[in-house]
């Protein structure tokens, strides 16, 4: 990607933010759904110790303070010590083993001081507290008897704690909910960022210097026999996006009339097929003579839209003409009249195993001389050039002007590039590209003038 478009990808993320809201809400959901069923609660309980007094006198000395820092750390180890541990697990018949209890215990002093903090986690509220108060006591108890000092005092008791720990519902649910906004809006950014697909007008016009004939809305490719748009549906938005292709292919014949047109694209199921019968109805429409020839011999669908026989057609014309002179007695046997006014269609005729040297042959360069007299436009239905297919290119040298293809999302921008590249070693004119399946949202008020 050359340059990153804030105003398109924020389009692109806004049009996908429904999944960005889904996942949050599925991942808060399964969050909640965990800590409720498959996390087992615990509960603190807190008591807290003083070192402050070293004989029964009521003063404090300087070598008293003195003392107890340097004994924190001791005292610390002390409470998490086998002999006091053991003590309080005899004591509370607590079944426990020295390790298993120890776990259960967080010992640590307060901010650098004299305050002593001890955290039991249990599974019952109940006993953390009873095992909090009890590692106290028996901890004050073996201290006097060890250094024969009585400067451990209780200041604060254990209490119960009703609330678990380790479960916090909201505020779980906010992380949880925060984590999983970021990772899928980072998935549709990593998404966007490396997806080399056309994504609008401008990347065509300014990366490939290109012009946009039209852009036709997502949902026009309608299946079956209503692929016809504009004649099934000639007021509907659709069907004027054609008329506006055709009044810009006009404007280009303004020097030098256009009367063969090359319809190809880069890659296969990008609309190529429903463009040409709906264009050719279009100028039908406006009063011009028209025929399609469908050139697309491998896979040609021309017949499937006009609900034709694909054979006899375009191939059988060619191969079997003897001269000239003949092309008039016998083409009209394979050319399909429609039941629209001015349009006629020939299909693509049997498959043969060698298209491109039938379409460069001198009898197809005849046929096409042939059809030039005898239409007002004709509308060449190719196959794709990015499929290692030479059908287009040979084509291109036979017609006035090339018209390419190219699907919204599902274009890649260098294969477009690459398309016109080849186009251009062919010294073929590139009257410019359809943009088909355009999202209509980015369009939304000039659909709207139409509704």
């Amino acid at each position: 990607m050359e340059e990153f478009d804030i105003v398109e990808f924020l389009r692109y993320y806004f049009k996908r933010f429904i999944y960005v809201i889904l996942f949050t809400i599925i991942m808060v959901v399964i969050v909640n759904l965990y800590l409720a069923f498959l996390v087992k609660p615990v509960y603190d309980s807190h008591t807290t110790l003083v070192l402050a007094r070293t004989a029964s006198s009521d003063t404090i000395t300087q070598n008293d303070l003195s003392l107890n820092k340097n004994l924190i750390s001791t005292y610390i180890e002390i409470v998490k010590s086998k002999l006091i541990l053991d003590k309080v697990n005899d004591r509370l018949h607590l079944g426990l083993t020295y390790d298993g209890l120890k776990n259960c215990v967080q010992v640590s002093s307060l901010n650098d001081t004299e305050l002593i903090d001890i955290k039991v986690t249990y599974t019952s509220p109940d006993l953390a507290q009873s095992i909090a108060n009890e590692i106290a006591k028996t901890f004050k108890s073996e201290i006097s008897a060890i250094y024969n000092l009585e400067n451990v005092s209780i200041i604060d008791e254990a209490t119960i704690n009703e609330s678990p720990s380790n479960i916090n519902h909201v505020k779980q649910s906010i992380l949880m909910g925060m984590a999983a906004f970021i990772i899928s809006s980072s998935v549709i950014f990593v998404i966007y960022y490396f997806d080399n697909t056309i994504k609008n007008k401008k990347e065509i016009t300014e990366k490939l210097q290109l012009n946009v004939l039209g852009e036709l809305p997502i949902n026009s490719n309608i299946s079956g026999k209503n692929e016809l748009v504009v004649i099934k549906d000639p007021k509907s938005v659709t069907s004027e996006t054609f008329r506006t292709i055709k009044t810009n292919l006009n404007f280009l014949a303004v020097d030098k009339p256009i009367k063969t047109i090359l319809v190809t694209s880069s890659i296969p199921q990008e609309g190529k097929s429903f463009i040409v019968a709906n264009l050719a109805a279009a100028y039908a429409a406006a009063g011009e003579k028209v025929l399609v020839v469908d050139c697309d011999i491998r896979k040609g669908r021309q017949n499937k839209i006009f609900n034709g026989i694909p054979s006899p057609g375009y191939t059988d014309l060619i191969v079997n003409y003897d001269s000239k002179n003949k092309l008039i007695d016998f083409a009209s046997q394979y050319i399909n009249r429609t039941n629209q006014k001015n349009l006629n269609v020939l299909f693509r005729g049997s498959i043969v195993p060698n298209p491109a040297e039938l379409l460069e042959s001198q009898k197809n360069r005849d046929v096409v001389e042939f059809l030039k007299h005898n239409y007002d436009v004709i509308i060449f239905d190719s196959a794709p050039i990015n499929g290692h297919l030479t059908d287009s290119i040979v084509l291109s040298s036979l017609v006035d002007g090339v018209v390419v293809v190219a699907a919204e999302k599902k274009t890649p921008l260098p294969i477009l590039k690459n398309t016109k590249e080849q186009l251009n070693r062919a010294n073929a004119n590139v009257l410019g590209v359809i943009i088909n399946r355009v999202d209509s949202a980015r369009n939304e008020k000039y659909y709207e003038y139409y509704n």
